[in-house]
C-alpha cells in the first residue's frame, strides 16, 4: 500500500527522544492510527501525518493556540495555524443523518484567535450513541522528525494527542 507520509506511531511519551512538543487531543475517546480512517485522502497520508479518535464525547477542542485559517464542511473542518507556524488540521467526521444544514454545531464561527483547550465545536447529534471520528493531521510537518502517538485513550484540551520530535542532522 502506498503511503505519502510518514505514519505516526504509538510510543509511550516516556520512551521518546528529542520531544519537540505536545499537541493537547482536540477529541476524547480511542487513539487509532490513520490508516484507520475510512477516507483514503486521510488512511494513506495524502494531506499530512496524523492520528484518528473514535470519539467518545461530542466536544472538539483547540490542540494549540493560534489563529483559525478556515472553518469548512459545515462547521467540521478547522485548519489552524499555530503560534509556532505548525499548520494543523482538525476534522470530524459526522454520522450521515446529522451530516446536514439542519444539525449544524455549535462552533467557532467569527473566530479567529483561539487558546489551547477552547472548545471549537460540540455537535448536537440525533443519535447519542452514533460514532464520530475526529482526525488530526499536521499538514507542514516535512520539516519535523518523527510524529508519535503517547497515549492510547485521549482527553479534549487535555491530554498530549501528538508529540513531535526534533529532526535529527
Amino acid at each position: 500500500m502506498m503511503q505519502f507520509s510518514t505514519p505516526v506511531e504509538y510510543a509511550p511519551i516516556t520512551t521518546i527522544s528529542n520531544p519537540l512538543m505536545h499537541l493537547a487531543s482536540p477529541f476524547t475517546g480511542k487513539v487509532l492510527p490513520l490508516l484507520s480512517h475510512p477516507d483514503p485522502l486521510f488512511a494513506k497520508g495524502m494531506l499530512g501525518r496524523g492520528v484518528c479518535v473514535d470519539m467518545s464525547s461530542n466536544k472538539v477542542c483547540s490542540p494549540v493556540t493560534g489563529t483559525i485559517e478556515r472553518i469548512k464542511r459545515k462547521g467540521s473542518e478547522f485548519i489552524i495555524v499555530a503560534n509556532n507556524g505548525l499548520k494543523l488540521l482538525v476534522h470530524i467526521q459526522l454520522p450521515p443523518e446529522d451530516n446536514t444544514m439542519e444539525r449544524q454545531p455549535i462552533n467557532a464561527f467569527g473566530k479567529e484567535h483561539v487558546e489551547q483547550g477552547e472548545i471549537l465545536a460540540y455537535f448536537d447529534l440525533s443519535d447519542p450513541h452514533a460514532r464520530m471520528l475526529g482526525t488530526l493531521i499536521v499538514l507542514n510537518a516535512d520539516k519535523l522528525g518523527p510524529c508519535y502517538y503517547p497515549l492510547k485513550q485521549v482527553n479534549a484540551g487535555q491530554d498530549p494527542l501528538l508529540t513531535i520530535t526534533k529532526k535529527q542532522p
